[in-house]
């Protein structure tokens, strides 16, 4: 039940309104009485009400000032004004303050009611919408830690995320870090094996040694951390502001803590880990290559060695790795072209072709490269859905082997583009074809039930489809409405035996599922132009 306040200087219309609305009917269940403004401002320190009814005219301070410090300081509270006057100012002062209804004086009880059920309608609507919301920030903040480490997975891979969005995603997580700034990064693997069956022990561990890193590095920044694809721990500290990535001291503080983390580990949780503190860079454009040199120096150093100390990496051991990036950065190839995302598909194969011409057009290892991943991306969609590649792509299938041992860009690219659109024509064949066998059998069924009281549900359920992709699909491929069909159908089997059978019109409308006689001769004019009795006699 809410809480309201009356406010009035006339004492008569206060208890008046207390005593004869029926407010527990509305929604109300306790009813404060204030005779001025003042006397109204302490209840509401007290005991804020939800709805405030106040006169506008009263000695002093008026109905508008108290109006005025509600909207300030008690935002969720919904205001009525009460006034003998109709001037438009005070109407337009009402709406500046998010007022919720202007009533004149006198008001009848009917209309103060209505205009409180409203109220009363628009509070609960808030509330729930306000718990709606505070549940779902709830559970975001539980999963906040899942979801942060998910970004920074991607951005390890080479997800590309555009620099608003990116923003705008880091803002939401509450990471502390702003595009172009300096990072520095870490790579921890386990030692001492955690087979599948100690999965919960090991996910135990990866949170201790998170809370660790943080409470280690505290005091020069804060930690985004993640599993990558090869279990290894990446752990990205973000320096404080004010704190410069690029000052010796601050490095060597860094490097002490690193070693002072390994020894924490070591003492408290009692593993054996491996660890390797790598270069600096910007975020977000250098967070790909500071990881893959990592991985890369990570396995020259450590390979299956136990219990060697952290390394540092110095600025010569970092090297431009001379990938095909956009070949691997997620999505890959074949998860989009699985996905039926032919849009997306043409645009990742645009990227890797842009990235070639640019970078690798005269590098036959790249081009091979390139040619033999689009190769196994096109072999197993076609395997994925039942087919042979060589039968799907017909003649490309032995020019590409053809392709393999002398191979241009031009040639790949021309090749590529040509095996693709094969693809894409097939799976929209494919889909046509479903779609008309779908209709087909929808028809089919229509036609052997019509005495029936045949529903988009019943041949939803008889072809085992959800009823709106049903009705969706049929739309699509015929240009009619599937209940317009059934009417079709049965107002030409109504017309057949209007002209052919002696059959009263009553009886027809019973075999065609029409209870209503009357109903069934509206309908039957409406399609046909005439009564069935009209259409009978012509």
């Amino acid at each position: 039940m809410l809480s309201l306040l009356l406010v009035d200087d006339e004492m008569h219309i206060v208890e008046t309104l207390a005593a004869t609305i029926p407010w527990a009917e509305l929604g109300i269940g306790t009813v404060h009485k204030a005779y001025s403004v003042s006397e109204a401002l302490d209840i509401m320190n007290m005991t804020p009400a939800d709805v405030v009814i106040t006169d506008i005219s009263m000695p002093g301070t008026d109905g508008l000032e108290l109006v005025k410090s509600i909207h300030l300081y008690w935002k969720r509270t919904k205001c009525l004004l009460l006034s003998g006057y109709a001037e438009f100012e005070y109407a337009q002062e009402a709406i500046k303050h998010q007022i919720a209804g202007y009533l004149l004086k006198p008001v009848r009880d009917e209309e103060l009611i209505a205009r409180v059920q409203q109220v009363v309608s628009s509070i609960h609507q808030e509330n729930e919408l306000n718990n709606i919301y505070e549940r779902a920030m709830k559970v975001a903040r539980e999963q906040l830690p899942k979801i942060r480490s998910e970004l920074l997975r991607d951005l390890l891979q080479g997800k590309r995320i555009d620099g608003p969005q990116l923003q705008e995603r880091i803002g939401l997580l509450e990471l502390p870090v702003q595009q172009g700034a300096e990072i520095g990064m870490m790579l921890v693997q386990f030692k001492d094996g955690f087979g599948e069956s100690r999965g919960f022990e090991l996910s135990l561990m990866e949170f201790a040694i998170g809370n660790l890193a943080e409470e280690t590095f505290e005091d020069l920044g804060a930690v985004w951390m993640c599993k990558d694809i090869h279990d290894y721990l990446v752990i990205v500290l973000i320096p404080k502001p004010g704190q410069a990535a690029a000052n010796p001291s601050y490095k060597k503080q860094v490097e002490k803590l690193c070693d002072q983390l390994y020894a924490n580990v070591q003492q408290y949780l009692r593993v054996k880990i491996s660890m390797v503190m790598g270069n600096w860079g910007t975020f977000p454009d250098q967070v790909t290559k500071l990881y893959d040199n990592l991985l890369m120096v990570f396995n020259k150093r450590f390979g299956h060695e136990k219990d060697l100390p952290v390394y540092v990496m110095s600025e010569t051991e970092s090297v431009t790795i001379h990938v095909l990036k956009r070949l691997y950065e997620p999505p890959m190839l074949l998860y989009v072209m699985e996905a039926g995302n032919w849009e997306a598909a043409r645009e990742k194969l645009e990227g890797i072709f842009e990235e070639l011409g640019q970078d690798w057009s005269e590098s036959s290892e790249h081009l091979t490269e390139a040619f033999y991943t689009l190769f196994s991306s096109f072999s197993y969609i076609a395997h994925k859905n039942g087919h042979k590649l060589a039968h799907l792509i017909s003649g490309e299938y032995s020019r590409g082997k053809e392709l393999s041992s002398h191979i241009t860009l031009e040639h790949l690219k021309e090749w590529t583009w040509k095996v693709f659109d094969l693809f894409e024509r097939h799976a929209l064949n494919e889909t046509r074809n479903a779609r008309v066998n779908a209709v087909k059998e929808a028809q089919k069924f229509i036609q052997g039930s019509l005495a029936d009281h045949t529903s988009l549900q019943s041949i939803a359920d008889h072809l085992q489809m959800n009823p709106a992709y049903l009705s969706r699909i049929y739309k699509l491929e015929t240009g009619e409405n599937l209940s317009d069909y059934v009417t079709r159908l049965k107002m030409e089997q109504a017309a057949r035996q209007l002209k052919f059978t002696t059959k009263k019109i009553y009886e027809i409308a019973m075999e065609l599922g029409y209870q209503n006689a009357n109903y069934f001769i509206k309908i039957f004019k409406k399609h046909v132009g005439l009564t069935p009795q009209e259409y009978r006699n012509t």
